[in-house]
C-alpha cells in the first residue's frame, strides 16, 4: 500500500473483510522530508497519518509499517523522530529496515556524495555512510532485530510499553529507551536470534525490575498475562506468585488468520487524537 494513497471507494469494501483477513503492507521508509527529496519519494504526510489511523480505528487490517534506516541524509535523530512518530499511529508491526543495494537500483547515485558503504555479499546492507558510521549501523540493526523479537512477534502486548514507561507512570521516548534496552542486552551477551521464548520473558522481567525500577508487583501481573498468552500454562518461578494472574481462556482466532497476525489483535486502537488533531502519546495495550 501507498501510505498517503488510499480510495474512499475501497473503504467501504475494506470494513466487509473480518479482523485479520487482510494485512497491508505500508512502504513509508522515512518521515524525513529532505532525504524524500534525495531518494525522489513524495508523500503527504498528513494524508498518511489519517490514513494509518483510519486503518486501526476503523478497519480488520492487519497494518505491517516499515522504515528504513541508513537513506541518504538520514541521521540517527531523524530516524528515531521517524520511528516515534509510526509508533503513536500503533500499527500492529513496524519493520525496521536497514538498507540494502541492489544492482541497477537508482540509490547507488549517492555513493560517492553520501560515502556508502555496503557489504560486497549477500544480503548487501549498508555498513556506513556520511552520517552514519558502522559502530551506529550496527546498533541500529541490532534495534531492529530485537524490536521483531519484542514488539513484532506479539507475544509482548501488554509488557512491551513498560520499556518506555518512566517510573512516575508517564511515557518516556520510545526510541531511546528501547535502544537502552538493547544496549543492556548485549552487554549481557544475549544474540538477537535463537533465544529460547521462556529466556525472553526472563530477561523483560530482569530488566524492568532491577534496571528500570519498575514495580514487581504491578509488572507480574502484565508479564504473566503475555506469558500465557504465549501458549504456556505454566508460570514461571522467578515471578512473582502472588500478584500473577492465570488465564482461564484464550482469545479464539479468526479462522484462517496466520498466528502472528492473531498474537496483535488484542491490541487496542491508537490514543484518540486531540481537537487539533495530535496524538498525545503512545498507543496503549487491552488488559
Amino acid at each position: 500500500m501507498v501510505p498517503d494513497r488510499l480510495p474512499e471507494a475501497l473503504w467501504e469494501v475494506i470494513t466487509l473483510f473480518p479482523p485479520g483477513a487482510l494485512q497491508f503492507e505500508v512502504g513509508i521508509q522515512t518521515f524525513n522530508p529532505e532525504v524524500e527529496r534525495l531518494i525522489s519519494r513524495r508523500q503527504n504526510h498528513e494524508r498518511l497519518d489519517d490514513n494509518l489511523h483510519w486503518l486501526r480505528e476503523q478497519s480488520g487490517i492487519h497494518v505491517h509499517a516499515d522504515l528504513i534506516a541508513g537513506l541518504s541524509g538520514e541521521t540517527v535523530a531523524s530516524f528515531a523522530a521517524g520511528f516515534e512518530r509510526l509508533v503513536a499511529m500503533g500499527p500492529q508491526e513496524i519493520q525496521l529496515g536497514i538498507l540494502k543495494r541492489l544492482r541497477g537500483t537508482p540509490i547507488g547515485r549517492h555513493d560517492a556524495e553520501w560515502r556508502m558503504v555496503y557489504n560486497p555479499h549477500p544480503s548487501y546492507e549498508i555498513l556506513q555512510n556520511r552520517l552514519l558510521d558502522f559502530a551506529t549501523v550496527q546498533s541500529l540493526r541490532r534495534f531492529s532485530r530485537f524490536w521483531d523479537l519484542y514488539s513484532n512477534s506479539g507475544h509482548f502486548l501488554e509488557s512491551l510499553p513498560w520499556i518506555w514507561k518512566r517510573t512516575d507512570g508517564s511515557s518516556g521516548s520510545p526510541f531511546a529507551r528501547f535502544q537502552f534496552f538493547c544496549a543492556w542486552l548485549n552487554e549481557r551477551g544475549v544474540k538477537t536470534s535463537g533465544i529460547a521464548l521462556t529466556r525472553q520473558y526472563e530477561l523483560l522481567w530482569e530488566y524492568i525490575v532491577t534496571v528500570s525500577a519498575g514495580d514487581p508487583a504491578e509488572f507480574g501481573p502484565v508479564l504473566s498475562r503475555d506469558y500465557q498468552r504465549s501458549g504456556r500454562s505454566d508460570l514461571p518461578g522467578w515471578l512473582p506468585a502472588g500478584g500473577c494472574v492465570r488465564l482461564n481462556a484464550k482469545k479464539a482466532r479468526e479462522p484462517g488468520m496466520p498466528v502472528r497476525q492473531a498474537r496483535h489483535w488484542e491490541r487496542v486502537a491508537p490514543a484518540p487524537r486531540t481537537a487539533d488533531g495530535a496524538n498525545p502519546g503512545t498507543p496503549m495495550l487491552s488488559k
